[in-house]
């Protein structure tokens, strides 16, 4: 029989295998069920014993012996019970074993995970004197988000439009409701548009004063969010980062400090404070303090968003400021495709120093968001008219933007 039990062990581990996780209960529903079938083919044997269908016993030095041949239907009857005793010793080994093994472990299907992602392909079109114009693949993002437990998350995100290379990588943790701290490559909690998801930003291209913010970087943040009333909610974000880019170790020991403050009420009305406190990713002579501070302001109501945001940075000794403004009103055609067709103008100010006259740029945007399912995939058309304080250029800029979200 050892055979047998052989073949039974490795028919239950390949169940195991495509099932992918068997619990206590599953083992004992299956234990109790062969026990039912013992009893069943006990009986029968027994009506078949009574019949005469049975073989015939013989006396011998080394027991009782089997004589003669036995009916067909006796012989499967028999053999179906050992089967089923052999069944039995398997799961029942089987239960003890998955018993003493941890009831998490890594890759074993434990938590879930989200595959999502986002392309973005563009049409440019500069009205300059060459008036010259390109297709580009502007943004592949692919990610996977991981939910472990109710106190663990993560997220990693790639891109993969021109040379691939690592986004984010975040381990989040949440003792409870109202904490959150995360570990890893991330957005730091700096601008409202920086930190608008790929997916929804409303223009194709980011305001000229972006730069002035924060990017990805490496570091640790700390969130706290509560209600402090029925209509209104805070959000507190503070972090400490390399200052030195994505993908990058810091080239000093300085860190740079960021943090956001987001005050929501009545779930129309934002206002987000923030800052950064830091030094320049340098070394000796050359760090430089950086001092920046800014905000932002949202309203959104029915079919109507209003957004403006400022920034003041200084580093070392140069000041650059920048804000901007814009305007959204969404049509509902009340369509399968098309359901929302969505207007948007910003106007926007950039100074790369402001103890500098002449150099100040201004750039006023109008466009359209088609969005085509009214969730995952949206056509944006953009036309930038580009100003100079003082001598004017032809450098305006024609965008389509087709996104693909999931």
């Amino acid at each position: 029989m050892s055979k047998v039990r052989n073949v039974l062990v490795l028919l239950l581990a390949v169940s195991l295998v495509i099932s992918g996780s068997v619990t206590a209960r599953d083992y004992s529903g299956a234990i109790a069920s062969l026990v039912d079938m013992d009893s069943t083919l006990a009986v029968i044997k027994k009506q078949l014993q009574a019949q005469g269908r049975a073989p015939k016993l013989l006396a011998s030095a080394d027991g009782d012996v089997a004589a003669g041949e036995a009916d067909m239907f006796y012989s499967v009857v028999n053999n179906l019970e050992i089967v089923s005793q052999e069944l039995q010793g398997v799961l029942n080994d089987a239960q003890k074993e998955s018993a003493a093994q941890p009831k998490h472990p890594a890759g074993m299907g434990y938590g879930t995970l989200t595959f999502t992602g986002f392309l973005h392909q563009q049409y440019q079109r500069e009205f300059d004197d060459e008036e010259s114009s390109t297709f580009v693949s502007k943004r592949v993002r692919l990610g996977l988000t991981g939910k472990l437990n109710s106190y663990a998350h993560m997220k990693f995100v790639g891109e993969f439009a021109n040379s691939p290379k690592l986004m984010l990588a975040i381990i989040k943790l949440m003792p409870n409701k109202y904490w959150s701290v995360q570990f890893g490559q991330q957005k730091p909690p700096y601008g409202a548009e920086f930190l608008t998801p790929g997916p929804k930003l409303p223009f194709v291209n980011f305001h000229m004063a972006k730069g002035l913010g924060t990017s990805f970087d490496i570091g640790a943040s700390v969130t706290y969010k509560n209600a402090l009333s029925k209509d209104a909610k805070m959000n507190l974000t503070v972090g400490a980062f390399n200052g030195s880019g994505m993908n990058t170790s810091d080239a000093n020991s300085e860190k740079n400090y960021i943090g956001r403050a987001v005050f929501s009420f009545a779930n129309s009305f934002t206002v987000a404070p923030n800052f950064i406190i830091g030094k320049t990713n340098d070394v000796g002579a050359a760090i430089e303090d950086i001092h920046t501070y800014g905000g932002s302001v949202n309203w959104s109501w029915m079919n109507e968003e209003i957004q403006a945001e400022y920034h003041h940075s200084k580093v070392g000794g140069t000041e650059k400021t920048g804000w901007y403004a814009w305007a959204a009103h969404s049509i509902h055609t009340h369509a399968r495709f098309l359901p929302v067709v969505q207007l948007l103008a910003r106007y926007e100010q950039y100074d790369a120093d402001v103890d500098l006259s002449g150099d100040r740029k201004d750039r006023i945007t109008i466009g359209t968001n088609l969005f085509v399912d009214g969730k995952y995939t949206k056509l944006q058309l953009n036309y930038e008219f580009n100003g100079e304080e003082t001598v004017s250029v032809d450098n305006d800029e024609f965008l389509v933007n087709l996104q693909v979200a999931f």
